[in-house]
Order: C-alpha cells, then structure tokens, then sequence
C-alpha cells in the first residue's frame, strides 16, 4: 500500500525542490462543484467577498457544505484589514456573499464550542449593486 505513494512522494520532492519552498493548501485552487460556484462568485461580488469565496470552495470540494471554526477560515484566506484584524476581514467578507445570496451560514453553540456550517448557495449575478456594470448601459451601447 505504502509502495503506491512513493511516484507521489517523489514527485512532491521534486516540486518543493525545484520551488525552493512548501507550498500551502490555501494557494490551491478550488477543485470540484465548488469551482463553479467559485467562478461565477468571483464575478459578483468584491474583493473582500472573492478571498473568502476562494477558501471555502477549496474547504468544500465535491460537496457544497463544510464546517470550519471562523478562526480557521480567517487563518486560510490569510488577509487583514486596516486595523490588521484577520477575523473581522473575513466576517466582511461572509457578510458580502451573505448579503448577495451566495452563501448561507449556520452556527451551532456557542463560544468556543460553535461550529459553523457555511452552505453554497447558487446567488444573483447581477453586478449593479456593485457599481461595476449597468447592464441597462451595456446593452444599449452594445446595440
């Protein structure tokens, strides 16, 4: 069975050797269902928002639920705000996917012994409440 891993292995050792350095999971892309619900996430809604889309596609994969303390999902998008707070920039950013529609979230406890569930949720792709696109505009000057 362990023989099995050994191509792997090697081929993660060649990788690291050739990169110099390990590279994290949260730098992988996201892979499965989650990737398309990524892709049109990404398009709707902003920066704050696309980061903490990113990791919880990662987390979820095939599945479109996961469970994950805040503390880890801050960890994993990795970014502070001005006030250099990991969490809070994280919150804003559930907050925004929440907000558009594409992510549901469900918390069970307490404290330290919560557990979140986040949920993907198939949202609105409209972007006018971003600013960025009056498709009104766009269709009349594209005609």
């Amino acid at each position: 069975m362990l023989e099995d891993l050994f191509p792997k292995i090697e081929e993660n050792r060649n990788r690291l050797r050739k990169r110099g350095y390990a590279l994290a999971a949260e730098h992988f892309p996201p892979s499965g269902q989650a990737a398309q619900w990524y892709a049109d996430v990404i398009q709707c809604v902003p920066r704050s928002g696309q980061r903490v889309a990113k990791q919880l596609a990662r987390l979820c994969g095939e599945d479109s639920r996961v469970t994950v303390s805040w503390r880890s999902l801050a960890d994993a998008v990795g970014v502070r705000d001005s006030a250099g707070r990991e969490r809070a920039y994280a919150e804003r950013g559930v907050r925004v996917l929440v907000d558009a529609g594409w992510l549901t979230v469900e918390t069970i406890g307490a404290k330290r012994g919560a557990k979140t569930t986040f949920s993907l949720e198939p949202g609105d792709r409209a972007t006018e409440w971003l600013g960025w696109v009056d498709a009104d505009d766009w269709l009349d000057d594209a005609a």
